[in-house]
């Protein structure tokens, strides 16, 4: 027998392990929570793509929910098309949105000023709201009979949903 002792193994710490795979998985989940949200929104921001001007901000969330991915996708391509309408609109939401601000902001305030702007604002929402409502009666008068009619069940069942209903 020698007198060399043979080292002994550092006792694992248990605790170690567990903060390991705790940080491992919450790292995991905040990379899928990003991934879906990319995934559910179109992409990352300033990537455009048919499928990324949901019908829903045009005020027609139910009728896109009713449609399948083909139909959003083909609605998004003739958004697409009218992308500089939709955008200079965007651009004088945005600064309408700045005008109304510093309205708010005055002292004294103007009322009328406010009331001016505001009426503005609807407008320009308003006229990119027509843009989606033609978009998707055209869509919805292509479809042949079928395809409406089963669009019109899904479509049912998303306004069920919306108030509550099952």
């Amino acid at each position: 027998m020698s007198n060399e002792q043979t080292p002994k193994a550092k006792p694992r710490v248990r605790w170690v392990r567990v903060l390991l795979f705790t940080s491992l998985a919450l790292n995991l989940l905040i990379v899928g929570m990003i991934g879906g949200a990319f995934w559910r929104n179109g992409g990352p921001p300033g990537v455009s793509s048919a499928s990324s001007v949901p019908l829903r901000d045009l005020g027609y969330g139910p009728y896109g929910h009713a449609l399948s991915r083909q139909d959003r996708q083909k609605i998004g391509h003739a958004m697409a098309q009218r992308s500089r309408a939709l955008k200079a609109n965007r651009e004088e939401v945005r600064a309408q949105i700045v005008t109304l601000l510093a309205a708010l902001r005055m002292t004294p305030y103007d009322h009328g000023a406010v009331r001016t702007i505001v009426t503005e604002q609807q407008a320009r929402l308003l006229d990119r709201q027509v843009i989606g409502r033609d978009l998707l009666l055209d869509h919805i008068n292509s479809m042949d009979d079928d395809v409406r009619v089963s669009n019109a069940r899904r479509l049912e069942r998303s306004f069920r949903h919306m108030m509550g209903g099952k």
